[in-house]
């Protein structure tokens, strides 16, 4: 087989997979990521809960950037590598509101924060480990999870 070998009924992919997407920073868009880390948790051998977890951690890693426009892209790299996923994601603000984010009152900065504290402690449970960054002046979240192991 050209991407893997079967083995006891299934077939096994190369040990390491990269996957790349770029979506408007949309909510209703962040279903395709949902979707992207279903199909490399599945190709990680993760269990239905893994599976459901990772779902639900790319969701939050997506929402922790705080409020998104048509003029944001969310930018989404997954690695897989034997059974450990990988995701990165990559808030790229439009050019003219620069990393802050253009528009939005104090409250709404406030609530933000608030939601990213929370989603922090979700993704606690959800994962192995994760956690943000600002690299090249824009801000990145992460996250690993390994098939098997409980969150770390």
């Amino acid at each position: 087989m050209a991407h893997g070998d079967l083995i006891e009924g299934v077939v096994r992919t190369s040990e390491r997979e990269v996957i790349e997407i770029s979506i408007p920073g949309s909510v209703d868009l962040v279903v395709l990521a949902r979707f992207t880390a279903a199909t490399i948790g599945a190709r990680a051998d993760f269990d239905l809960d893994e599976i459901d977890d990772l779902r639900l951690a790319v969701d939050e890693l997506s929402v922790s950037f705080g409020p998104l426009d048509a003029e944001t892209r969310l930018r989404y790299t997954f690695l897989r590598e034997g059974d450990t996923v990988n995701v990165r994601c990559t808030r790229e603000p439009s050019d003219e509101e620069g990393d802050g984010g253009a528009g939005h009152s104090e409250r709404d900065l406030i609530d933000w924060q608030q939601a990213r504290e929370l989603s922090a402690q979700l993704l606690d449970e959800l994962v192995t480990t994760h956690g943000r960054a600002i690299a090249n002046g824009r801000s990145v979240a992460w996250l690993t999870k390994e098939r098997g192991a409980g969150a770390g």
